[in-house]
């Protein structure tokens, strides 16, 4: 039991969550009109996703903007936060511009993303890739900061170069602080990919759930939502798995 105590705990929470939801609605606290009772909406998420659902036909292009655009991130935010967590002059050259532009907006900044890369698909992959960025750069160059020094001094100890302690003690010893960051990455990415789908797109999750607001299909706008929402819980699981399995050395020795 202990081995699922999360995933019993976690059905008992959805299902209390569901309950309450439905229960509000039945005693008249929640106007329908406005909060759909969860039947209603699982009815409408049933049918979106159907064969020749509107909602299905919407799913694959905000995967791709918001895949496209996180891994982009992804790579971007490592490699740099790799080479700025490792040389101390870049940190203390470039931490006052990177703390000016991690402090900035991205609402903000879609001018300026609609300016170099107009309403087309690049502008949202570049906004989702923005988003993506900063937590794992940040992660990423706290990670390589924060290497034990006693792992350093070991292998210089033992006769160990530049290269051989970058890679072989660095790299291994950075990657489970890197992990968190990655997964937050996900969460800010399908979160600025709603917003990116307003500037112009035709097609999207994002624009499912405007146009079902426009249209008043209340039940249409909460199934998009949710279909957002599962799709950060089963990246969010992937991550999760990816990590357990690159982290498992570690978890071995904190175990003995």
């Amino acid at each position: 039991m202990a081995k699922y105590d999360k995933y019993l705990y976690g059905t008992v929470g959805v299902a209390l969550f569901l309950f309450t939801w439905w229960l509000a609605t039945v005693a008249g606290l929640l106007d329908p009109k406005f909060l759909t009772p969860p039947q209603k909406v699982f009815e409408q998420l049933v049918e979106g996703l159907s064969a020749d659902g509107d909602l299905r036909k919407q799913v694959w292009p905000s995967l791709r903007r918001g895949l496209s655009g996180f891994l982009i991130g992804v790579g971007l935010g490592v490699v740099s936060g790799i080479l700025v967590g490792s040389v101390r002059f870049l940190e203390k050259a470039f931490d006052p511009v990177l703390l000016f532009f991690r402090s900035l907006s991205i609402l903000a900044l879609f001018p300026v993303f609609l300016l170099f890369f107009g309403i087309g698909e690049q502008s949202k992959v570049a906004i989702v890739t923005w988003a993506a960025f900063w937590p794992v750069f940040i992660s990423t160059v706290n990670a390589v900061k924060g290497v034990e020094n006693i792992l350093l001094n070991a292998a210089r100890t033992l006769g160990a170069g530049r290269a051989y302690i970058f890679t072989r003690v660095v790299l291994p010893a950075s990657v489970p602080n890197i992990f968190p960051g990655i997964r937050l990455a996900a969460s800010y990415a399908f979160t600025a990919l709603v917003a990116a789908e307003y500037l112009g797109a035709t097609e999207g999750i994002g624009i499912y759930i405007r146009s079902s607001q426009e249209g008043y299909q209340i039940p249409a706008m909460y199934s998009g939502i949710v279909v957002l929402g599962l799709i950060g819980v089963t990246l969010n699981l992937i991550l999760a798995g990816v990590e357990k399995r690159v982290t498992a050395w570690q978890l071995g020795l904190t175990n003995k």
